[in-house]
């Protein structure tokens, strides 16, 4: 494929639902727990084929995280009443060439179930945490490019550099998401998705085993209890629910020079950019499934 004439993505009307995978470093912080319970909690729109537990590098990540997020998200799967609904496979370390995948369980799956999509009916891969597995099953399987659409978080400093955590875990990968024909989603907003403790206590804990361990969780460190702690990831989720409580633009796609800035030059087609997100209705949808799922 050409990549100047990449495809770009669009979100679906709300009424119809999505084939994804969401690639998660579940256990970085908190966001990724509160994001995945909207998405279990929303199945008339969402039609999880399974989850993905990615690498990430920090003081509790490392050589370990990828089993640590694997095991949080069967975890509030657990809390959730919904364990063993959805296989939680292991992905990949970050990639150590350029051009070379990194292997793993994680990576097959996804490859597997972008083979069983079609170009109509994509795979929506979720990317939540570096994009080493979306990056890694592309390499190995390029053939599925038409039949998948990659979704990232990441917040970046745009339009000048592509800055962030996520993309700090793995820049190899990042930067041949950019530069490959994959349709790409770049969610580029969330940190202003806040909640204060008392919201949180009131609106969350109440709902049963999962809204406890979600509320609770917070308690484990004192800077997911501050008032300015941003849920980013549940951005990512909200907006492929409800595409009408986001802004969108079709941009062009800029190359990711080794410093991480962008450099726009027409040449890697068009993307799809989320610019911002309405922060109430975001936590209404999360709080209206507490709710409808999980009666007080």
């Amino acid at each position: 494929m050409d990549i100047e004439q990449r495809k770009v993505p669009r979100i679906p009307a709300k009424e119809k639902r999505l084939k994804l995978i969401i690639d998660s470093d579940a256990k970085n912080e908190i966001d990724d727990q509160w994001a995945i319970a909207l998405a279990i909690l929303s199945p008339e729109r969402f039609d999880i084929e399974g989850f993905v537990a990615t690498n990430f590098d920090n003081a509790h990540g490392g050589p370990g995280g990828i089993e640590a997020s694997a095991q949080e998200i069967e975890l509030v799967l657990d809390k959730a009443g919904m364990a063993g609904r959805w296989p939680v496979l292991r992905g990949s370390h970050p990639l150590q060439y350029r051009e070379q995948p990194s292997e793993s369980e994680g990576v097959d799956f996804i490859i597997d179930r972008a083979r069983a999509a079609t170009p109509e009916e994509p795979l929506w891969i979720v990317g939540l945490g570096a994009a080493t597995n979306m990056a890694s099953a592309f390499l190995k399987a390029p053939e599925i490019v038409d039949r998948v659409i990659a979704f990232w978080h990441l917040r970046t400093r745009w339009p000048q550099q592509c800055w962030n955590f996520n993309v700090f875990g793995d820049t190899r990968a990042a930067r041949l998401l950019f530069h490959s024909p994959l349709s790409f989603v770049l969610f580029d907003t969330g940190t202003h998705l806040t909640c204060a403790m008392e919201e949180s206590e009131q609106r969350i804990r109440p709902h049963g085993a999962l809204g406890a361990y979600l509320h609770e969780y917070r308690h484990t460190q004192k800077w997911l209890a501050a008032p300015d702690k941003g849920f980013f990831d549940l951005g990512d989720i909200a907006a492929l629910l409800d595409p009408d409580l986001a802004s969108w633009e079709e941009v062009e796609c800029p190359a990711i020079d080794h410093d991480l800035s962008y450099r726009f030059e027409g040449k890697l087609g068009r993307i799809l950019r989320c610019s911002d997100i309405d922060r109430d209705k975001t936590f209404a949808h999360l709080f209206a499934r507490m709710q409808e799922h999980f009666p007080a």
